[in-house]
């Protein structure tokens, strides 16, 4: 009779226990614990209203699993953009998972807000993104832990005024500062 190690034992048990809810080439397989399960990004643009093309604040409606992207940004190469385009920014005065960006610095640089656990783009790594809570109890959607933000004053997709503000920065595909351009 062979012998049967305890640590094997453990590992078919642990492996049983997390494939439990995949099939033979199940491309959604059980969401590993902790972690929700991943949601496929809607490919739909939803029409704006017109009342909702003069509203200014990207995240006074967070969608649930909002979409953090790759683009070229305004000559400094690939960027952390939202599902319209819009430049994101970190904030070096944050040193936390956890925004310091309140009150009018909040309506200068508004943060990108979520309901749902934030979905990975074309270029971004879904192991980065992640969800932070405000004071006010909504998410902020965070990228290798820093909180990220809009430039209010970037109105169209591929703008990047807000990389002329010291702390502020643009972010690349690994969650760092760009910092050229």
């Amino acid at each position: 009779m062979p012998k049967v190690r305890p640590a094997a034992v453990l590992a078919a048990a642990l492996l049983a226990a997390v494939c439990a809810g995949c099939a033979p080439g199940d491309p959604n397989p059980a969401p590993l614990p902790g972690r929700p399960a991943q949601q496929e990004p809607s490919t739909e643009s939803p029409s704006p209203s017109p009342s909702a093309e003069a509203e200014a604040e990207p995240s006074e409606t967070p969608a649930p699993g909002t979409q953090v992207s790759l683009a070229d940004g305004a000559g400094f190469g690939p960027i952390l953009v939202d599902a319209r385009g819009r430049t994101l920014y970190l904030y070096a005065g944050d040193t936390s998972t956890q925004s310091t960006c309140y009150g009018e610095c909040a309506a200068q640089w508004p943060p990108l807000t979520t309901t749902g656990f934030p979905v990975a783009g074309t270029g971004v790594d879904d192991g980065l993104l992640g969800v932070g809570k405000r004071t006010d109890g909504v998410g902020q959607v965070l990228y290798k832990g820093h909180p990220l933000y809009y430039f209010a004053e970037d109105a169209e997709p591929g703008e990047a005024g807000g990389r002329q503000f010291d702390q502020w920065y643009a972010v690349d595909a690994l969650g760092d500062r760009v910092t050229g351009g």
